[in-house]
């Protein structure tokens, strides 16, 4: 039983850090005085839980914990995509060819230098010829540019990668067009 209490203490203790390190709590005051009303807190709730259901309430904490951490995590990306969302541009006589862009992701390489393009690219229409994707800072100055040579037929639909050059770090304020 002791040893099962020393344990919820240490994960509140390390509960309650992280918490107040992710929102930045720890270096203030007041932030200093929510940590330990928090954790004074969390201690009754363990000491007030009988003996026969100890077990149950931990492991109903933890199944709380658990969906309210995944669920932060769920927004943490979200609210990443959000903020790295780069704008595409898929050029008029690609549309009128019968391309249209799905989903894109950027990627890092090997190197961590976000460089690599991956668009679905959807064919409407029978497709052979050269593509080139070209990259332009904040500034629209051209900072990357690639082509692929691609033989699709009407219906058909992949993606395609764009591997630029490793000093290209495609960056959220970076526009991309696709001719």
């Amino acid at each position: 039983m002791i040893t099962i209490i020393k344990h919820l203490i240490m994960f509140a203790k390390l509960l309650i850090k992280k918490s107040c390190m992710m929102f930045g709590l720890i270096n203030t005051k007041r932030g200093r005085l929510k940590q330990v009303m928090l954790f004074v807190l969390l201690s009754l709730f363990v000491f007030s839980c009988s003996h026969s259901s100890v077990n149950e309430k931990i492991n109903k904490v933890g199944e709380v914990v658990g969906e309210a951490s995944g669920e932060l995590a769920k927004g943490l990306g979200n609210g990443a995509t959000k903020a790295f969302d780069v704008k595409i541009d898929l050029a008029e006589e690609l549309k009128k060819k019968g391309l249209s862009i799905g989903k894109t992701t950027l990627s890092s390489d090997s190197t961590g230098t976000d460089n690599l393009l991956s668009a679905y690219l959807i064919f409407d229409k029978d497709f052979s010829g050269k593509i080139t994707a070209k990259i332009f800072d904040n500034k629209s100055k051209e900072m990357g540019r690639i082509n692929t040579m691609v033989d699709m037929k009407a219906g058909d639909a992949k993606y395609i990668d764009f591997d630029f050059d490793k000093r290209t770090n495609i960056d959220s304020d970076c526009t991309i067009t696709i001719e």
